[in-house]
């Protein structure tokens, strides 16, 4: 399956609920393996009608130091307005070669807030 087509943003910027935040969180870990977080919620209208709640995929990691650090965006989840179901997420071979490709661009992993962002 491939990224779906976004035909219009309806809401550029905004929140999750806490339970939905953990299912999707829950969703990558099993999916996708650890080291993932989605962030960055926007409300888009997808090709066909259908409206999603469109995430971008941090990757994540604790530090030495036990600080939470993200390296950057390496893919993207939508979720279905209606039924809360994941409609794509974007598969563990593209995120970990999105992963190098940040490492190899000398890309410095950033401090992220704890809780939802």
């Amino acid at each position: 399956m491939q990224d779906p087509s976004i035909i219009k943003i309806i809401q550029e910027k905004g929140e999750i609920n806490d339970e939905l935040d953990f299912a999707l969180m829950n969703y990558l870990l099993q999916n996708r393996g650890p080291g993932f977080t989605a962030c960055q919620p926007s409300l888009v209208e997808l090709e066909g009608g259908k409206k999603a709640i469109k995430m971008n995929i941090d990757h994540t990691f604790v530090d030495k130091d036990n600080q939470l650090k993200g390296l950057g965006i390496v893919g993207k989840i939508y979720v279905d307005l209606d039924s809360l179901q994941v409609i794509y997420c974007t598969p563990i071979e593209d995120l970990e070669s999105n992963i190098k490709v940040l490492k190899s661009a000398g890309i410095e992993p950033q401090p992220r807030p704890k809780g939802k962002y």
